[in-house]
């Protein structure tokens, strides 16, 4: 797979503004009932006669639906829209002989296009018709950075959903051109850390990100559900509404501290008005780990950390370049002599044809980095950096920036049944795969 520039395969930038409603009018609750019972009707009807278009869909239930429920009519459009994407994963593993359950929408929502509701960019107010002759306002809540966003006209509003507790509104605007890159960051993604190389003409130095504490975070949330799951082993209900919050609360720190290392990230290469280069990874499968390894790997937010680079480097203009993560950490960067593939490499790479030594992150950086400069497509880059692994040999490794400390009030406490030996070998297991 040849290296590609992500800001050339997405050209808009998209946001969803997420904003809390302590409670929904009656009006606004039943239209969301019958918006999920609307769906769930073209649901059985699309399934039953075999329906994969819009159009067939409207032609077959629309005029039905439109006399049966008393509400807006556009709002019935919408609902082919989300009956079509439940039954897209149904079919998709019903195809590949999957175990999986008919499609029911259970939870209220609704979601509909720009053009069936009115939202005030200054004050919030947010319009929706219920019926013809009829329609609800909300007065929805604008913190600093909704402001930020809603006062920039280059912003164009989209969809609208419904939920209880949230309303979403998803905004759009053109990507910015990406700068053409006069140097170079590739990084190689691990458990705790970035680690890599910035290059930008001859001159190079070995850099990390380290972010440890996400680690320690998802290791104590694991402590505590597990000791929720046994002492509310007998309560089904309340386990599960305590396991729920536990999951939630480690989502939203763990995506706080990524948010944080991805903004640094996306800061220092345009500072330097370098291209970032990273592996396009997937997740691990198991092959002979341990259930332990295992549980670890499928937590690590590889996939998380990625997504939101991606995203702010197409909002900030920053070229980025994804390659095959195949062979990097086993690749020598000076003779490209490639380890037999069921060699371990350690936390030492050591080439045994030209004698080549460096930490295996590191050398996958380098790998990265000689993988992009080689890809057809990245011409520019290979023309601004010029480098030579030799000269990285003993040099340090520095940080390539500070994160910057939580905001004051963030969970950073221990709950007491983290403290035994086997928490701690697991904070400081430093094996990955």
């Amino acid at each position: 797979m040849l290296a590609r520039p992500s800001s050339l395969v997405m050209q808009q930038v998209v946001r969803n503004l997420v904003f809390p409603v302590v409670a929904l009018p009656a009006s606004l609750t039943l239209l969301l009932r019958e918006f999920r019972l609307i769906t769930n009707k073209c649901i059985r009807v699309a399934h039953a006669q075999d329906i994969r278009s819009r159009a067939k869909l409207q032609k077959a239930v629309y005029a039905d639906l439109s006399a049966e429920h008393d509400i807006y009519k556009g709002h019935i459009y919408s609902t082919f829209e989300v009956a079509f994407a439940s039954l897209k994963n149904y079919r998709r593993r019903t195809r590949k002989g999957q175990k999986t359950s008919f499609p029911y929408l259970r939870k209220l929502i609704m979601k509909t296009d720009n053009q069936r509701y009115r939202f005030n960019r200054e004050t919030g107010r947010l319009c929706i018709p219920i019926r013809a002759g009829e329609h609800i306002e909300l007065d929805l809540p604008l913190s600093d950075w909704h402001r930020s966003i809603l006062s920039d006209p280059t912003w164009r509003l989209g969809s609208l959903t419904l939920i209880p507790g949230q309303v979403m509104v998803v905004v759009r605007k053109a990507a910015p051109v990406p700068y053409g890159p006069e140097g170079a960051i590739a990084l190689d993604t691990n458990e705790s850390s970035f680690d890599g190389v910035v290059a930008k003409g001859h001159d190079a130095s070995l850099v990390t990100i380290s972010f440890p504490k996400i680690r320690e975070v998802q290791a104590i949330h694991f402590r505590r559900r597990r000791r929720l799951a046994k002492k509310k082993a007998h309560d089904r209900r309340v386990r599960r509404h305590l396991l729920a919050r536990e999951g939630r609360r480690e989502h939203n720190r763990v995506k706080q501290r990524l948010h944080l290392v991805s903004k640094g990230l996306i800061e220092a290469a345009r500072e330097r008005k370098a291209a970032l280069v990273l592996e396009d990874l997937k997740m691990p499968q198991g092959g002979g780990r341990s259930r332990r390894t295992n549980r670890r790997l499928s937590s690590w937010p590889q996939g998380e950390l990625h997504r939101q680079v991606e995203y702010k480097a197409l909002a900030a203009g920053v070229p980025l370049i994804k390659i095959n993560p195949k062979y990097t950490s086993k690749t020598c960067p000076r003779c490209m002599t490639r380890k037999p593939r069921r060699d371990r490499v350690g936390q030492v790479f050591e080439c045994r044809k030209c004698g080549w030594t460096l930490d295996r992150q590191l050398n996958a950086g380098l790998n990265i980095l000689n993988t992009a400069l080689a890809a057809p497509n990245c011409a520019d880059l290979a023309r601004a950096v010029r480098f030579q692994p030799d000269a990285l040999r003993k040099d340090e490794m520095i940080r390539l920036y500070d994160l910057p400390p939580m905001v004051a009030g963030a969970r950073e406490d221990w709950s007491g049944v983290e403290g035994n030996q086997r928490f701690v070998g697991l904070l400081h297991d430093t094996s990955s795969p």
